[in-house]
C-alpha cells in the first residue's frame, strides 16, 4: 500500500535524482519530525525524493505526517503477511533491509537510507558524489565486527577470520548506486538473510553486542571492503569519535510525546553534549601517547640473564625513566650481546639498542627509524646480518641490512607494506625460508591479532607467498597479544617449537611452547610442556624469551 501527496512523484528516477528512503512506527514519528524538519533545513529534499515507510504508525500520526510535509511520499509495510521477528516491537531490525530493497530495485540511481533519528547538519554533496563514483556509503563506528555481531553468525555466514578485528560499519546512514547490478545484490542478499531469525537474531543470544540488522550487512559488506572489491570512505560516524563526519548526526532520539517547540533544545542538548564528548577524545588522543605518568605506573620490564646450570640469574641494569624488552641474544665477531627494545617514558615509544655481555652492562643505540620500534629480531644469510623490528606504526615490515654492527643498520626492503605487522620472525626449515608474524585486521577496532605465515625460496630479496593459513584468522578472538611470537623458533627434541604469547588478564601476562607442524600448504601447531631448561618462563609476567649456547635471556612485566 502507498500513500503520497504527491502521486507524480512515483515515476521513473531520473540519473541526477536522489532517492531518501526512512521509516518509523508510532514510537518513533517524534523522531521522524525531527528528521525532516532538519532536511527541508539543510535542503536535502530538493532535487530528492523522501520516501517514508510506515511500520506502525497510528492513523493520526500519518495524517500529522502528511500535513506537515506534503513533498514525502509515504509508504506502508504490510507486517500482517510478514513473520513476527519483522514486527518493529519485536528488536531484530529484519524489516530494514526489506524497506531498503524495495526501494532499490525499482531504483535507477542513488538511495541512501537514513534512520528517524539523524539529523542533516550540512551539504549531503559529498556522500551523494561518493556513491557516484564508488556505489556505496557506509559510515564506521569504533567497536570490532566481533564486538558487534554474534559469532555464530559471522561463522554461518563465512565472514573471513582476518577481518573479525575491523571497525563496525554502521548501518544508520547507508548509500548505494542502484544502477549497479553488484551493488543491488548487497541490498538484496541483506533482505533475503533477514529473512532467517537465527541469522538477524541468533537464538538464546548471549551475547549483548550483536546489532541484528547492521551485524547482517557488516557480514555482506566488510569481506568485500578488506579485498578492495567495494570501496568505502574512511570516515567516522559521531559516536565515540574524536573527528567524524561533520553534515550529519546521529541518535538524536527523542521520546513520543516530546513537544515540537522544544526541538531546537532537544539539537542544541546533543549537539553540545557530542561537541564536548569529542574534545574530551580528541584530548585524550592527544594526551595518551604522551602522558608518561600513566604507563610509567602501570608498565614495567625487567629482562633478566641465566647460565643454564647456574642457580642465579642476573637483571640487566636499565636507566632510570626506561625499561628493556623483547631481548634477543646474538653472537657478532666472537662476542656475545643482548638485543633490546629500548621504552623510555618521557617520549612513550620505544628504540632499539645492544648490551654487550663482556665487560660493562651499557648499551648502546641500535635504530631509532622514528616511530615505536621493538622485537629486534635477527638472522644470518650469506655472510650477513639483518635484522626484522617491529614497527608498526609505518604500516609495514622493513628488512634491515647491518653495514657495522651494533649500530649501522640501512633499510634493504619492505617485506610486507599495508599491513599492521607485530613481532616477526625468519627461519628457515624444510627447504623454505619462513615468516611468521601477527596482523591486525584491516580498519581495525581492536588490538587483537591473527597468525600469518609467508614463505619464500630467498628471504632477502624474494617474493613471499602467504600461507593459505592466513584465511583462517587464528588468535583474532584472543586479546592482550596471545598468539604473537614471544621470541624466536628452535628446534628441541627434533621438534620445531615457536614461542607464542599467551595472556588471559593483560598484555604480558604470561608465554608457551608451541610444537609446529609445517609445510607450504598446511600448519598445525600444539601446546607442549616448557622445556627442562626455559622453566624460568613458567612464571607469570615472562611474555618472551631467547637463547644461544648456554645463555637465556627473558623479560618480566613487574608492573600492571
Amino acid at each position: 500500500m502507498r500513500q503520497s501527496n504527491n502521486p507524480g512523484c512515483l515515476g521513473m528516477q531520473r540519473p541526477n535524482d536522489v532517492i531518501f528512503v526512512t521509516a518509523a512506527d508510532a514510537r518513533f514519528t517524534r523522531n521522524l519530525h525531527q528528521l525532516l524538519r532538519a532536511v527541508k533545513r539543510h535542503g536535502w529534499n530538493k532535487g530528492a525524493r523522501w520516501i517514508v515507510y510506515d511500520i506502525g504508525m497510528e492513523a493520526a500520526q500519518r495524517a500529522r505526517l502528511l500535513e506537515l510535509f506534503d513533498w514525502v511520499e509515504l509508504r506502508k509495510l504490510d507486517l500482517n503477511g510478514l513473520p513476527p521477528h519483522y514486527v518493529p516491537s519485536y528488536g531484530a531490525y529484519a524489516w530494514k533491509g526489506l524497506v531498503v530493497w524495495e526501494v532499490v530495485k525499482e531504483a535507477q540511481g542513488v538511495v541512501f537510507w537514513v534512520d528517524s533519528a539523524n539529523l542533516p547538519r550540512g551539504s549531503m554533496t559529498e556522500m551523494v558524489d561518493w556513491v557516484r563514483e564508488h556505489g556505496f556509503y557506509m559510515l564506521r563506528g569504533q567497536t570490532s565486527l566481533m564486538g558487534r555481531c554474534d559469532r555464530r553468525m559471522l561463522e554461518r555466514l563465512k565472514v573471513p577470520r582476518w577481518i573479525w578485528g575491523s571497525r563496525e560499519l554502521a548501518s544508520g546512514l547507508v548509500g548505494v548506486d542502484a544502477s549497479r547490478p553488484e551493488m543491488r545484490k548487497i541490498i538484496e542478499d541483506w533482505a533475503t538473510l533477514s529473512e532467517d531469525e537465527e541469522i538477524i537474531r541468533p537464538p538464546k543470544n548471549t551475547f549483548e553486542g550483536h546489532r541484528n540488522d547492521q551485524s547482517v550487512l557488516n557480514a555482506l559488506v566488510q569481506p568485500l571492503s578488506s579485498t578492495g572489491d567495494l570501496k568505502l570512505p574512511e570516515q567516522d560516524i559521531d559516536i565515540a569519535c574524536g573527528r567524524p563526519v561533520k553534515f550529519i548526526s546521529t541518535r538524536n532520539k527523542l521520546g513520543p510525546d516530546f513537544p515540537d517547540w522544544a526541538d531546537v533544545f532537544a539539537r542544541a542538548y546533543y549537539a553540545v553534549w557530542k561537541a564536548v564528548d569529542q574534545a574530551l577524545i580528541r584530548t585524550d588522543q592527544w594526551i595518551g601517547p604522551r602522558w608518561f605518568p600513566s604507563r610509567w605506573i602501570g608498565e614495567y620490564f625487567e629482562v633478566r640473564l641465566k647460565r643454564r646450570g647456574e642457580t642465579g640469574d642476573e637483571v640487566l641494569p636499565c636507566p632510570l625513566g626506561h625499561y628493556y624488552a623483547d631481548p634477543f641474544l646474538w653472537e657478532e665477531d666472537g662476542k656475545t650481546w643482548v638485543m633490546l627494545e629500548d621504552f623510555r617514558y618521557i617520549t612513550m615509544r620505544g628504540t632499539l639498542v645492544a648490551m654487550p655481555l663482556e665487560g660493562a652492562r651499557k648499551a648502546v643505540p641500535v635504530l631509532d627509524p622514528g616511530v615505536h620500534t621493538s622485537f629486534p629480531f635477527m638472522f644470518r644469510h650469506g655472510d650477513k646480518t639483518w635484522m626484522l623490528p617491529k614497527t608498526c606504526a609505518n604500516g609495514r615490515v622493513d628488512l634491515y641490512e647491518c653495514t657495522s654492527f651494533p649500530s649501522g643498520w640501512r633499510k634493504h626492503r619492505s617485506i610486507l607494506d599495508g599491513v599492521d605487522a607485530a613481532d616477526s620472525v625468519i627461519f628457515e626449515h624444510g627447504g623454505c625460508w619462513w615468516l611468521i608474524t601477527s596482523i591486525r585486521s584491516p580498519q581495525a577496532g581492536t588490538g587483537n591479532r591473527y597468525l600469518a605465515i609467508f614463505h619464500t625460496d630467498d628471504p632477502i630479496d624474494g617474493e613471499w607467498t602467504a600461507h593459505p593459513v592466513n584465511v583462517e584468522g587464528r588468535e583474532i578472538t584472543k586479546g592482550h597479544g596471545t598468539g604473537r611470537n614471544a621470541g624466536g623458533v628452535f628446534e628441541w627434541e627434533g621438534q620445531l617449537i615457536r614461542c607464542v604469547q599467551s595472556s588471559r588478564d593483560y598484555y604480558g601476562q604470561g608465554m608457551e611452547y608451541r610444537r609446529m607442524e609445517l609445510t607450504p600448504d598446511t600448519f598445525d601447531e600444539v601446546a607442549i610442556p616448557t622445556p627442562p631448561h626455559l622453566e624460568m618462563t613458567e612464571v607469570e609476567g615472562v611474555h618472551h624469551c631467547s637463547q644461544l649456547g648456554e645463555l637465556v635471556v627473558w623479560d618480566r612485566r613487574t608492573r600492571h
